[in-house]
């Protein structure tokens, strides 16, 4: 009887139990509070929408039902967020719910659309980073999704909100035969007019522009142009957004077929773009006007690698009659540059544009050396330079970006940026000169005169040379006329300071390795290009006992030798980088020391690791050195079973011919600059 009780009275506490659980399962959960407040745009001038009205001068709101903002609670000790949503469709106001309480009142700002934005801090001001696409999808009629950006502030969560927009509209109507093949429209503001902006609160009210670095952290690198892109039809209406900025130099439209024709509309007109107005261009007639002269060539194609690889050579100084000529030297200079390796074994990762375009004038302005214009000349890049020296050589690199931006196709696409295409100016200009122009984010361009209209150029090796190669050493001497013959006299022509200046410097990012007596370190240091985001200079070190080939190359220098003895020229030599103290290279001579189509094995290997890098694929080092070529066809050939005699014969003749040629000196080092 007593078991029989213990088990009834188990069975009705698990009887109990098993009621308790139904009832709590049934119990419905409690409904979250839901926040409501009504949103709508602030007067004629400014508002926002999921579908914008563009009959009028003004963008008009008309909400869609699924829109929603983002609200932030701003303050100097953080900030915390929420969505709004409205299920209202076709009206001016809506009503917006949200089921996050915010906290109390303080300072709330509200971005539409709703997605997440960066914050940041700037002294007391707490700042949102507004990501502004530089390439835009075309939409006839409107604007891609997204792009209709607006915000609204208030003291309190549940205000009504009145929205204004932050970007200002161009919009235009198209005709022409040319319009069935256009594939991109590229507004050119000569300023800022797009890629992350800043949005905060100041002076009672909401500001909106470029007053902030958000440093690496960006969705979109600033552009003084928007890319419009897709498929486009004769007759209809055609938007850009842009952040708001007066263009107080004009602007420039350029109509692309995206196989490198142009047709371009240019106004010197000042333009101011306001918020939310519509600057209304009525109707451009393309006609059938695609240019001829201006005009981009695809001269190689790139058939390896996963990313895109594109380098670009622009004609400047080239009347439209000349464009011919510009074509031919082009091509002998790319020719030259892809018969040296590395760039030889690995043209299949490049693809080569040749960039027609006309100058009014031929040849390139003459500058005192302070950079003063003495001598004018209307070329398209503005190459200019000294008469007697070869300092000061530059251009106008807005132009040079916005010809850019604007003509090669994977920048049109989108594919690439601005900044992923290295590029030289080649110059119809009989001067000596030549330089490149580097950047830390690893764009280049690099200037290179026809100078001397082709004629023969030689180039020495250096005529002093450092005692020895520890830290310590500071005593010079002269190199002797044997160790001239060993490394062989280089005598070339424009295309040498070509390869030098734009396959070396430009694309390679390797520094100068030559050096005098007149610059001398006077002590171990870094070197500046060591830190840039994308690495320069790692040809040459600051300091003996860590240079950069030693993982590579020092440490493994028996295996490799052992494979080709060319290799054993690899080492550490004293003198580089201009200086004859404090700076070292890994081979005795190169193209970065007297402009030879030889560069050393480790210049090979950060050319072949940038190609790598850029079409995204893999370096490896045994791979490399199975295909690596390591010829030097500036050392004299000596046959091995030549006499003393005929070997001094040989070496003899050798100088003779060089001395018939005009010595040049080198030329300056590149332009180093961190953006």
């Amino acid at each position: 009887m007593a078991s029989a009780s213990r088990l009834l009275l188990i069975a009705g506490l698990l009887l109990a139990a098993s009621c308790s659980r139904v009832e709590q399962d049934i119990i419905p959960a409690p409904t979250p509070p839901v926040y409501t407040i009504r949103a709508g745009f602030a007067g004629e001038e400014a508002g926002t929408r999921s579908r914008l009205d563009f009959d009028e001068t003004y963008a008009k709101v008309l909400w869609t039902g699924g829109d929603a903002f983002k609200m932030y609670k701003m303050s100097t000790g953080g900030y915390s967020q929420t969505t709004y949503t409205t299920e209202d469709d076709g009206t001016e106001v809506a009503t917006f719910t949200s089921t996050k309480r915010l906290g109390e009142d303080d300072s709330y700002t509200s971005i539409y659309p709703a997605q997440q934005y960066g914050v940041y801090k700037k002294n007391d001001d707490v700042l949102l980073r507004i990501p502004v696409p530089p390439v835009q999808t075309a939409v006839p009629g409107g604007i891609a999704e997204g792009l209709n950006l607006a915000a609204a502030w208030s003291s309190t969560q549940d205000a009504d909100l009145q929205f204004k927009n932050l970007l200002s509209f161009v919009r235009f109507r198209l005709e022409g035969d040319a319009v069935s093949s256009l594939k991109s429209i590229i507004f050119d503001a000569g300023t800022t007019v797009a890629g992350d902006a800043a949005l905060y609160f100041q002076e009672g009210e909401l500001k909106f522009g470029y007053t902030s670095n958000f440093g690496t952290s960006v969705t979109y690198e600033r552009s003084n142009t928007v890319t419009l892109s897709g498929t486009f039809v004769e007759g209809q209406d055609y938007c850009i957004a842009m952040v708001p900025a007066s263009l107080t130099g004009g602007f420039t439209l350029t109509f692309n077929d995206g196989e490198g024709r142009i047709i371009q509309k240019h106004s010197s007109k000042a333009l101011t773009l306001k918020r939310s107005r519509i600057v209304d261009f009525g109707t451009i007639d393309l006609g059938d006007a695609w240019s001829s002269d201006d005009q981009v060539i695809r001269y190689f194609t790139q058939t390896k690698g996963r990313k895109k690889n594109v380098v670009a050579v622009l004609a400047d100084g080239f009347r439209a009659e000349e464009l011919d000529l510009f074509e031919s030297l082009a091509k002998d200079a790319v020719d030259y540059m892809f018969s040296v390796e590395p760039y030889k074994t690995y043209q299949e990762y490049f693809t080569v544009y040749l960039c027609r375009v006309a100058s009014n004038e031929s040849g390139a302005g003459i500058t005192d050396e302070s950079g003063k214009i003495l001598t004018p000349v209307d070329n398209y890049f503005g190459s200019r330079w000294p008469e007697k020296s070869y300092s000061n050589m530059t251009a106008n690199e807005e132009t040079v970006k916005s010809y850019l931006s604007s003509h090669i196709p994977e920048i049109v696409s989108g594919e690439l940026a601005q900044k992923d295409v290295p590029a030289v100016l080649l110059i119809n200009d009989n001067r000596y000169g030549g330089v490149c122009h580097v950047k830390g984010t690893g764009w280049s361009y690099a200037q290179v005169p026809y100078q001397y209209a082709g004629r023969s150029i030689r180039w020495s090796f250096p005529s002093v040379q450092a005692v020895n190669v520890q830290d310590d050493s500071q005593g010079s001497r002269s190199t002797t006329d044997e160790e001239k013959d060993e490394m062989g006299r280089m005598v070339g022509d424009w295309r040498n300071t070509f390869l030098h200046e734009f396959g070396g410097h430009g694309y390679g990012r390797l520094a100068d390795e030559y050096w005098s007596s007149k610059t001398v370190y006077t002590a171990p240091g870094p070197i500046a290009g060591h830190t840039y985001t994308v690495k320069y200079a790692l040809n040459v070190s600051g300091y003996y006992g860590s240079v950069p080939w030693k993982a590579d190359l020092l440490d493994h220098l028996d295996e490799w030798t052992a494979r080709n003895p060319d290799y054993g020229r690899i080492g550490i030599w004293h003198g580089g980088h201009t200086s004859l103290y404090y700076r070292w290279r890994s081979e005795k001579t190169s193209c970065m020391i007297d402009n030879r189509p030889y560069y050393s094995a480790w210049q090979r290997i950060l050319i072949v690791r940038k190609i790598m890098e850029k079409t995204g694929e893999t370096f490896d080092m045994d791979e490399f050195i199975a295909k690596d070529v390591t010829l030097d066809p500036i050392r004299p050939v000596v046959p091995a079973t030549a006499s003393p005699e005929e070997r001094s014969q040989i070496l003899m003749r050798a100088r003779s011919q060089a001395l018939l040629v005009p010595e040049m000196p080198m030329l300056p080092p590149p332009v180093l600059e961190d953006e």
